[in-house]
């Protein structure tokens, strides 16, 4: 095993250990809103059956008395009626309130999770262009680094890099250097590397084949920084949820190459039977379970049988579950692709 292969041996156990962590927040967040939905609607109750209780026993006098119709009556009757919508709905208004909530905690999570593994990908960066400058074996080719070092700044100042890698570029001109150390401080090391970098692009403009020294993706698992759904294509097709959740998870998927066409429970049922036309042709078929109709979930279930297709069901009402099942389904499905293709006889 070389040193390639246990740095990507690396990554994916740590990104493994960081989607464990985030599963276990996730749940924890899960169980955290259940548990605000249930303590905030007993807050509605206890707040307006009261209310509604008083109401109803002056409207009990209003009858007791024979008192007729007057505006009064109708608007405690009126009254009456808005108390009994409201607590009526307060499970609604309470997972509404729990679920906005959830989304803002797991945007909060899979940002943290993303910027751990932006920060080890940087961190890979600044070993492949160290590498990158000690392989150069002439003066033009040592200064011409700095062309590719110049791209990749933001990244070495985010993990505190960028100082160590001019130095080492500095260090590498000067070493092939026939007239001293030519390469200094000028002013900061983005200074100096602006210096550097302009320096190389005069050298290019002078030579009909000019050198274009990049670094190596050795230490990096990819070229550039990791996206988990940059690689996603596919269409998928999703009943359920609520619309701040689809909105959330297409904010996601936007770089990705995934055709999302999605029935939120506030659609209804006539966009579900739109959707009914894709099932036949999509990668993926999910049924949020946890803020979807009975009606919704039967009709998407007949039309997935029909197409002969196995929905996934999933219970939640955050984005960190749908965003697995649509990562792990397309992945699945594009393996499989991959395989027949080469399994295939010539």
């Amino acid at each position: 095993m070389d040193i390639a292969e246990l740095d990507n041996l690396e990554t994916s156990v740590q990104d493994l250990l960081s989607a464990a962590e985030a599963e276990l927040q996730e749940q924890r967040l899960q169980q955290q809103r259940d548990a605000y939905v249930q303590k905030a609607t007993e807050e509605i109750q206890q707040r307006l059956n009261p209310l509604l209780e008083k109401i109803e026993m002056m409207l009990a006098r209003y009858q007791e008395e024979g008192c007729p119709d007057t505006p009064m009556r109708q608007k405690l009757e009126a009254q009456a009626a808005e108390l009994r919508r409201q607590l009526a709905e307060a499970p609604i208004l309470a997972a509404e309130i729990a679920d906005r909530q959830l989304i803002l905690s797991e945007e909060r999570l899979l940002e943290g999770r993303e910027s751990e593994q932006i920060s080890r990908w940087q961190k890979s960066l600044r070993a492949d262009l160290l590498e990158m400058i000690a392989e150069q074996t002439d003066f033009y080719s040592a200064t011409d680094a700095a062309i590719a070092v110049k791209g990749y700044v933001q990244d070495l100042k985010a993990i505190g890099a960028l100082e160590e890698v001019v130095e080492a570029l500095m260090a590498q001109i000067n070493s092939h250097s026939e007239e001293g150390p030519v390469a200094k401080l000028r002013g900061s090391h983005e200074q100096t590397l602006n210096f550097i970098y302009n320096k190389a692009l005069e050298n290019r403009s002078r030579v009909e084949r000019p050198p274009n020294v990049q670094p190596r993706v050795r230490h990096r698992p990819s070229e550039k920084p990791p996206n988990p759904y940059d690689v996603l294509e596919g269409k998928v097709v999703i009943f359920g949820g609520h619309d701040r959740l689809a909105t959330a998870v297409r904010n996601r998927l936007r770089s990705s190459k995934v055709e999302l066409l999605w029935c939120t429970a506030q659609d209804g049922l006539q966009m579900a039977e739109q959707l009914e036309n894709h099932i036949h042709s999509a990668d993926l078929v999910l049924i949020v379970t946890g803020y979807a109709s009975h009606a919704l979930t039967e009709k998407a279930m007949q039309a997935a049988q029909r197409a002969n297709i196995t929905p996934e069901m999933i219970n939640t009402t955050g984005m960190i579950r749908v965003l697995n099942a649509i990562e792990v389904g397309l992945k699945t499905k594009q393996l499989a692709r991959y395989m027949n293709q080469y399994s295939k006889p010539a």
